[in-house]
């Protein structure tokens, strides 16, 4: 149970670090003659970092993986603490950034003003999710899998079913947001590629 949680954790990290960084190659990139298919794909990487991220991804960490680390490692109380914190930051840095995007397309002639401040957000922001990934593969993930027992991971995951099972969670398809992940991936081939974006 302990190595499946932390797996899973793992492995979004993993998505989550490759779109950041896919999105940084795009803004790199630049428009080009295609603007069309540039703020598409753009668009549709930030809907799935915020949605995945505030969705899936940190209720994993704050509901499951964050109190039980507290439990058995009190020394991390301010790495969670600021995690937490940045967290939410992050969500509302995506949809900061989703506006500066808005008025960048919407303005695109006269967008100059707008490209930079969008791509020093893009930059801010992407610095910031990548290193609060490091702290937690540095400090949150190795202390849960030296301290935390099996009995205490099969516990909370078992609690965890039941508050999605009673309805006190929102019950998410995450393979809905896989799908999402790899039409983007096909997108951002095609886009780095120049034939385009297809809609599949």
């Amino acid at each position: 149970m302990q190595n499946q949680l932390l797996r899973t954790i793992r492995d979004e990290h993993q998505s989550l670090e490759a779109m950041l960084h896919a999105l940084q190659t795009v803004l790199a990139r630049g428009p080009g003659d295609t603007p069309e298919r540039y703020f598409e794909l753009v668009t549709s990487m930030l809907v799935y970092i915020k949605e995945f991220s505030e969705h899936v991804h940190f209720p994993k960490e704050i509901e499951l993986l964050f109190p039980t680390v507290l439990e058995v490692a009190p020394d991390t109380v301010r790495a969670v603490a600021r995690l937490e914190k940045s967290h939410r930051q992050s969500v509302a840095e995506l949809v900061e950034l989703q506006t500066l995007l808005s008025a960048w397309q919407q303005g695109y002639d006269m967008a100059s003003n707008h490209r930079t401040a969008f791509e020093r957000a893009v930059a801010r922001v992407c610095q910031s999710y990548l290193e609060q990934i490091r702290m937690e593969e540095v400090s949150i993930l190795p202390a849960a899998e030296q301290l935390v027992k099996d009995t205490q991971w099969r516990k909370l995951v078992m609690n965890h079913h039941k508050a999605a099972t009673d309805g006190q969670l929102v019950a998410l398809d995450e393979g809905e947001y896989e799908l999402m992940y790899n039409r983007i991936a096909l997108w951002l081939t095609r886009f780095l590629t120049h034939k385009g974006l297809a809609h599949e």
